[in-house]
């Protein structure tokens, strides 16, 4: 399972007709070495990280090839990787970029850039050295746009990636027990993940007790207490494309204020994934989570967590997260082709708060579940007792 060179080169070319329409003269892409969506969606090559700074920088200077720069480590593998020939070493770019934007260099040119928010100055110095007279604009959304819309070969690779989280998740009900560290819980998936070829996607989260309460936790040594809501959230990778899936364990001896929250929030995601339709208002996830719980009292365990980014899920793809946002003040348009992650958080309740998240392709004229075992297995599944 992979994506062909044919898609890479479709894809460019799609990007590039955007250019156009933009009146664009050149085109900058940067993504770094740990936000590496855009760079490896446009080339196919991943970097590893920690082993260097390599950022991975595509140029398109109006009809001509892309220009791909890679850290000088990377750059071995990547030059038999990447489907364009031109990839050169990042180290370098001081001597490299002159000559690529040579073409424009007394013109008054017009400069999209993508993945601004991350473009290191010294770097972007050297852009405007080369193009003295020219523009630059934040272009962002014309590679998003591509990005959120996913081709048959992309969700193959997603849907295998969601199984896979499947299998684990479900094995991590049937193998954690109090006593176990929070790490330990992260080894219960990430080595089966590994055993069924998958990469990892991004660090796995484990939470326990009243760590439940923060928005984001490494795991730790802390062991695992009865009573205790473990939420484990967890994103393997098959072929660079990911699932972001996630389940709460109920460890034995809970209160049945907890046995009954978490039911509540697996009968809740049952309920409303099928109610998902494409053409829609993204606001619609929101709402729909909101006018179950409310009545049951969870309004306030939910509400104030679920503005801003990621509030009730987003967008799934060659990153864990990535465009378009879910939350209470999302107003975009559903579409089909949209792979995202629906988020269900409770926080601040008594003894902590539990996560639900299952990842979903929209269709012509609904919802195909790509994680399916959360929404096959009867809501007390991940209650011990």
């Amino acid at each position: 399972m992979f994506i062909t060179r044919e898609e890479y080169e479709t894809r460019n070319d799609l990007l590039r007709q955007k250019m156009r329409e933009e009146g664009l003269d050149a085109l900058i892409v940067f993504s770094d070495e740990y936000r590496s969506g855009h760079g490896t969606y446009l080339t196919g090559y991943k970097p590893i990280n920690v082993i260097e700074e390599s950022p991975q920088v595509v140029i398109y200077v109006e009809d001509r090839p892309p220009t791909v720069f890679l850290g000088r480590l990377n750059l071995y593998a990547a030059q038999d990787v990447i489907w364009s020939k031109d990839v050169r070493p990042y180290h370098r770019a001081v001597e490299f970029i002159p000559e690529i934007f040579r073409p424009l260099k007394d013109r008054i040119a017009k400069v999209g850039l993508i993945g601004d928010n991350l473009l290191p100055m010294n770097l972007f110095a050297l852009f405007k050295e080369a193009l003295p007279k020219a523009t630059f604009s934040s272009v962002d959304r014309l590679l998003i746009a591509l990005r959120q819309i996913k081709t048959p070969a992309e969700i193959a690779l997603m849907e295998r990636a969601a199984d896979i989280n499947d299998i684990v998740l479900k094995e991590v009900v049937n193998k954690i027990q109090v006593g176990m560290t929070e790490m330990q819980v992260a080894g219960l998936v990430e080595g089966p993940a590994r055993d069924l070829n998958a990469d990892i996607g991004s660090a796995t989260v484990v939470m326990s007790g009243l760590n439940t309460n923060y928005a984001a936790w490494r795991p730790t040594d802390r062991k695992i207490e009865r009573g205790d809501f473990v939420l484990v959230d967890f994103n393997p990778a098959v072929g660079h494309y990911c699932n972001d899936g996630g389940i709460t364990v109920l460890m034995p001896g809970a209160s049945s204020e907890q046995v009954d929250a978490l039911t509540a929030g697996h009968r809740i995601i049952k309920e409303i994934v099928p109610l998902l339709k494409p053409h829609t208002s993204a606001r619609t996830v929101h709402d729909l989570m909101l006018e179950r719980l409310e009545p049951l009292g969870y309004g306030p365990n939910f509400s104030p967590y679920v503005k801003g980014l990621r509030g009730v899920g987003h967008g799934v793809g060659v990153d864990v997260v990535e465009m378009p946002n879910l939350s209470s003040e999302s107003d975009f348009q559903l579409l089909p082709g949209m792979t995202l992650a629906v988020k269900l958080d409770l926080h601040a309740m008594k003894a902590g708060g539990y996560r639900i998240e299952v990842v979903v392709l929209f269709t012509e004229d609904g919802v195909r579940p790509l994680n399916k075992m959360v929404l096959a297995e009867a809501d007390d599944f991940a209650i011990l007792r």
